[in-house]
C-alpha cells in the first residue's frame, strides 16, 4: 500500500513540476535596486494603483487609499495622487548612492519634490507578479505597494 501511495505522489509531483513555466520574460519576481537605471525605468514605466503601504516609525502601521495612484512617464516625470504625496508632472532626478535595505549595494535613488516643495527619496525595490514595491530611503522606511493599471 505504501508503494502505491509513493508512486501516486511521485506521479503527481512530476505532473505539477512539468507544467510550471519558467519564462523569464514574465518577470514574476525581479529585484530592481541592483539593476541599471534603464532597466529600473523600463519596469516602472506606466500607471500604478496604490494598494497599501506599511512601515514607518510604527513598523506595523498599514495605510490604505482607494483613489491613490502613481504614474512614471517615458520623459522622466512622476505624477502622483497618493496618501502623502501629490505631484503634477514633476521631474525625477536619479542619484547613484547606497540606499537603505539594499544589502549595502549601490542603487539609483529616485529623488523629486512634491507640489508643496517637500523632497522625497525612494528606493525602487522590486516587482513581484504585478506589484511594484518601493520604499523611502530612510531607516524607518514605509514600503509602498502598487499594482499595474493597464
Amino acid at each position: 500500500m505504501k508503494t502505491i501511495k509513493l508512486i501516486i505522489i511521485t506521479l503527481l509531483m512530476t505532473i505539477c513540476f512539468s507544467q510550471c513555466k519558467t519564462d523569464e520574460s514574465l518577470s514574476s519576481n525581479i529585484v530592481l535596486y541592483n539593476k541599471p537605471l534603464n532597466t529600473i525605468k523600463k519596469y516602472i514605466l506606466g500607471k500604478w494603483k496604490f494598494m497599501y503601504a506599511k512601515g514607518g516609525i510604527s513598523s506595523n502601521t498599514t495605510y490604505f487609499c482607494d483613489t491613490c495612484f502613481i504614474e512614471f512617464t517615458s520623459d522622466n516625470k512622476i505624477i502622483s495622487n497618493s496618501i502623502v504625496i501629490t505631484t503634477d508632472t514633476t521631474t525625477i532626478q536619479w542619484v547613484r548612492d547606497f540606499g537603505t535595505y539594499t544589502n549595502n549595494e549601490l542603487t539609483y535613488l529616485m529623488t523629486f519634490k512634491d507640489v508643496q516643495g517637500v523632497p522625497w527619496v525612494w528606493v525602487i525595490e522590486r516587482i513581484i507578479n504585478d506589484t511594484l514595491i518601493y520604499h523611502d530611503n530612510s531607516s524607518d522606511a514605509i514600503f509602498y505597494h502598487y499594482i499595474k493599471i493597464n
